[in-house]
């Protein structure tokens, strides 16, 4: 049995004779998957980081802020 890329994603591997894997198939039917509702809160500042309950900037950009203050202040 030979596979190939998908032709939608070119991610996942099927079989020769199916046209589109899993994934595309529930996506263009148009399906949600444990996954859809998942939504997270980016970080405003670097908009990379992902923020924890209640924060309003990550941990990294809060470092960066106080470190800049701390050299203004001096």
């Amino acid at each position: 049995m030979k596979y190939k890329k998908c032709s939608r994603c070119q991610l996942n591997y099927i079989t020769e004779d199916q046209e589109f894997c899993g994934i595309c198939l529930r996506e263009m039917r148009g399906e949600k998957d444990e996954f859809d509702d998942i939504s997270y809160d980016i970080c405003p500042y670097c908009e990379k980081n992902v923020l924890q309950n209640g924060e309003d900037m990550c941990k990294s950009c809060r470092i960066k802020r106080m470190k800049k203050q701390n050299s203004d202040e001096i």
